[in-house]
């Protein structure tokens, strides 16, 4: 997100919060639930920098605080099984929540772990096999990476030359913005062999980013075994799975959760997309993930649960704890649901 999108966005939410206007859509749009999104969880680095990675990161001490809030209002707080036997049975009398992480971080383990214990918490963690085998290309990373530690930068991704200054920060998150979707455009074998010539231009070890960020299958066998914690599947390498054929999105689903099973001696019921946004999993997608007998599947489709969404259970919306938004009043405006019934245009559901 670049900083214009960024202060656009939180303008947005303050003008909604301190005008409490959010109050006047709460009743009929905070939902019965709701699925937050966290990736990384890991003490506060620089925040006037370069970073536009930084919407995947929150504080221990936020999660920490959003966990006590979302109690203080009166969720009570859910493994992901228990949110399935919510929605189907139509227990609707208490609102809930549930945390889930995405890909399998080490800082899961050694920063988000301890504060779900202190809180008695419940939570997942979707495991993308290819990161604890190290084969997963975090090419975002990289590009963040790259970006920062040089005055300019000059790549070719898929023929086109992009060239650039970028001595200020606004100067990196121009290129950055750029180039990420220069690279994201593209089909996933162009974009590892376009960002893997990108990398080895400015000498970086993309192997050696995945192996030191990514738990191992010990720690993941580990973190497994804890009573609070639910594994479940993130595919193997991490692709947008609407850019695959149909074989290739069942490979990636079904495969990734034999090798977790493999690895921790039970197969898991629940799954994420990689990304799940609208370009990443749809109609097609959600059906495969029905067909492979998942029990939940969740997108990152920004809203709360309704009672509607038990029909579309392949298709449940999460709401993201984002870095660039570690504040309670934004919490407290994401469980009223007002800023999703405004951006979807008062529709609960979204799911084609």
């Amino acid at each position: 997100m670049t900083p214009i999108k960024k202060n656009l966005m939180r303008t947005a939410l303050d003008v909604l919060y301190h005008t409490r206007a959010y109050r006047l859509l709460q009743p009929a749009w905070s939902g019965v639930g709701v699925i937050f999104t966290l990736h990384h969880v890991r003490p506060q680095t620089d925040i006037t920098g370069f970073s536009p990675n930084r919407i995947l990161d929150i504080t221990p001490e936020f999660l920490d605080a959003t966990i006590k809030q979302v109690k203080e209002s009166g969720y009570d707080i859910l493994s992901l099984d228990e949110v399935h036997d919510r929605l189907i049975n139509k227990k609707f009398d208490r609102k809930f929540a549930t945390f889930t992480l995405d890909d399998g971080y080490l800082d899961n383990l050694t920063c988000a772990r301890p504060v779900f214990e202190k809180n008695d918490a419940p939570f997942t963690v979707y495991i993308c096999t290819g990161f604890p085998d190290g084969k997963v290309f975090m090419w975002w990373e990289v590009l963040e990476q790259i970006i920062d530690q040089h005055d300019r930068i000059s790549v070719t991704i898929d023929g086109q030359l992009f060239d650039f200054t970028t001595r200020t920060t606004a100067e990196k998150y121009s290129a950055f913005n750029v180039v990420y979707w220069a690279l994201r455009s593209l089909s996933h074998e162009k974009q590892y062999a376009e960002a893997e010539k990108m990398a080895n231009q400015y000498r970086f070890d993309w192997r050696e980013l995945c192996q030191s960020c990514s738990m191992t299958w010990d720690q993941i066998r580990e973190l497994n075994t804890h009573s609070l914690v639910t594994i479940g599947a993130h595919t193997i390498n991490h692709y947008a799975l609407r850019k695959l054929s149909p074989d290739q999105v069942r490979e990636e689903a079904d495969q990734g959760r034999k090798i977790l099973a493999d690895q921790l001696g039970e197969r898991p019921e629940h799954f994420a997309y990689p990304y799940g946004d609208a370009g990443s999993a749809a109609s097609r997608e959600f059906q495969i993930m029905q067909d492979l007998g998942f029990k939940t599947s969740t997108t990152t489709r920004k809203a709360v649960l309704f009672p509607e969404n038990a029909d579309h259970l392949q298709a449940l919306p999460r709401v993201s704890l984002n870095g660039d938004f570690q504040s309670q009043r934004y919490v407290r405006l994401f469980l009223s649901g007002a800023p999703f019934a405004l951006s979807n245009k008062f529709h609960r559901l979204n799911v084609t």
